[in-house]
């Protein structure tokens, strides 16, 4: 063999040995099939069996037009609250969609076109919610009407959680002033108090429920023995004192438990045992919640 055969052939077994070993370092993909429904499950009794939520989050639908219903079951761990989407297009128009649970009693519906979701958009859509408010697993049932739709409808169904997590950090406005603790008081001396209304704030979602708050401010001049106070005054009647003690930041045992609203006005003040007088200013109040987009028409606050 000539020396330029032996060249290219050489080339050319190094080329493959090198796709090989391209080939092999290169991820596994596995396909998976979509879930998917065509037709067959007309009533409760043959509804289509889903499996858990957990498992399971989207599957499409196929409607023949010789049939008018589909049913599809569903288990709910205890206490998870989710909703079903389903998406619409005008040929859907006049079918519904309902949430049953296991005894059959209705837990919710939406007719369309009428109670559409974003129907001006391109991904219009109806939805149903789902509370299992109990400690064990559940079965629920969704169902599917035409209504006065005709032909043979396509739709997809997603499972998903109702229950979003958020933030906030909002300004007090002013400077609150403390007399100082002339009386070496063990009890110290509060501050004036700082009052800020979150009634009306927009950037909060609806019957956003409160998780944890927490403070900051700066103190002029900084001392020791020094925590901060907070008071949701449209639903408490207490203050709430800070677990540590610090004149720049405050944290509190308020949760979701204590079912405070976001939206509420909140007030501010700072409780010192040093004799000296000071101020406080920059007092800032961070609060983490949680809503149900059940109440924000499905929409997302960031």
């Amino acid at each position: 063999m000539s020396k330029v055969r032996k060249r290219v052939t050489c080339g050319l077994m190094g080329i493959i040995m090198a796709l090989v070993c391209v080939i092999g370092l290169m991820p596994t993909v596995t396909a998976y099939a979509a879930t998917s429904i065509d037709g067959g499950h007309t009533t409760r009794a043959d509804a289509y069996a889903w499996g858990s939520y957990t498992d399971n989050k989207s599957i499409s639908v196929t409607l023949p037009a010789e049939e008018d219903d589909v049913w599809i079951s569903f288990s709910l761990s205890g206490g998870e609250k989710i909703y079903a989407r389903c998406s619409y297009s005008s040929n859907d128009e006049g079918m519904y969609i309902e949430m049953r649970n296991s005894s059959n009693t209705l837990l919710d519906a939406e007719y369309s076109p009428d109670d559409v979701h974003d129907l001006d958009t391109i991904i219009p859509f109806l939805a149903v919610n789902c509370d299992n408010g109990t400690s064990s697993s559940q079965t629920y049932y969704i169902h599917v009407n035409r209504g006065t739709a005709v032909g043979s409808l396509y739709f997809s169904i997603t499972l998903r959680d109702r229950i979003k997590n958020g933030r906030g950090t909002f300004n007090f406005s002013g400077t609150a002033s403390n007399p100082g603790n002339s009386s070496m008081s063990l009890s110290g001396v509060d501050s004036s108090i700082l009052s800020l209304n979150l009634t009306n704030n927009t950037s909060i979602p609806p019957e956003a429920i409160v998780t944890r708050v927490s403070t900051s401010g700066t103190q002029s001049p900084s001392q020791g023995n020094v925590h901060h106070m907070i008071w949701p005054a449209s639903q408490s009647p207490i203050w709430y004192t800070s677990t540590v003690s610090s004149a720049s930041s405050g944290s509190y045992t308020i949760n979701e438990t204590d079912d405070f609203q976001a939206k509420q006005v909140w007030q501010f003040k700072y409780n010192a045992l040093a004799t000296a007088k000071s101020t406080m200013k920059n007092v800032k109040l961070t609060i983490e919640w949680i809503y149900d987009i059940a109440n924000t028409d499905y929409e997302t606050y960031q």
